[in-house]
């Protein structure tokens, strides 16, 4: 878990870090925690975090532009706005801000924006695709569409994009969210909630792809579908 403090004020960035790492539930104790003076250190550091807690009052970009460039390549990012100014709210909501908080910002307030923020986690935890470039990636497990076996590691089928990852298919299985992916045979885990029709040993996806049921996983596949379609 990785938080990026982006404030240019640094004794109230001292403090806020402070704060931020007495307040995290337990869920996210030992989260890692950098702290940036502008939009431009954290652009040009090239790195992704899970959760931004942003001034909008920064230097040159504001911050609220800072996060609208940030969404079109992390749309699993999760902001928190701080400011003074009250007149930014509405514009800070445009990029689906989680939330909203008005200095000098209460530890109650701070500690409920955290808690929002673990508890979505919690419904639709993010997952680590550890590629060959030299920087992480993440999505919400949510939009795995599936992986897929590779000699050196996965492919994983996003919503949106193709990633080539050096994590197998064991390791991913350990990490996914119980009862929500099935192993349907040795090459492919599929997102159940991505199952558009089920024809015989035969998945049609949502977005139209087709994945085989292995004859020996059959019969285990129909009852954990089942078991997900109950609960959902």
């Amino acid at each position: 878990m990785k938080i990026a403090i982006i404030e240019d004020n640094p004794a109230e960035a001292g403090r806020l870090e402070k704060r931020v790492e007495a307040l995290l539930p337990g869920e996210l104790a030992g989260a890692e925690i950098h702290r940036f003076p502008s939009a431009e250190a954290v652009v040009s550091s090239e790195a992704r975090y899970d959760l931004y807690l942003i001034d909008c009052l920064l230097p040159g970009k504001s911050g609220v532009t800072l996060a609208k460039q940030i969404r079109l390549t992390q749309p699993d990012a999760a902001f928190i706005f701080t400011t003074a100014y009250l007149e930014y709210a509405a514009e800070g909501y445009e990029t689906d801000a989680l939330r909203y908080l008005l200095k000098p910002v209460s530890d109650e307030k701070l500690a409920e924006a955290l808690g929002a923020f673990a508890a979505g986690l919690s419904k639709d935890p993010m997952v680590e695709m550890t590629g060959t470039t030299r920087f992480s990636d993440y999505t919400r497990a949510s939009r795995i569409v599936y992986l897929e076996y590779m000699d050196r590691g996965s492919l994983v089928r996003l919503e949106d994009r193709l990633v080539e990852t050096q994590k197998n298919l064991r390791t991913f299985e350990r990490e996914l969210p119980e009862g929500t992916f099935f192993r349907t045979s040795r090459r492919f885990l599929v997102n159940l909630r991505h199952i558009s029709e089920k024809h015989a040993d035969t998945l049609i996806l949502q977005n139209g792809e087709r994945v085989t049921v292995s004859k020996r996983r059959l019969s285990a596949f129909n009852e954990a579908y089942a078991q997900y379609l109950k609960r959902r």
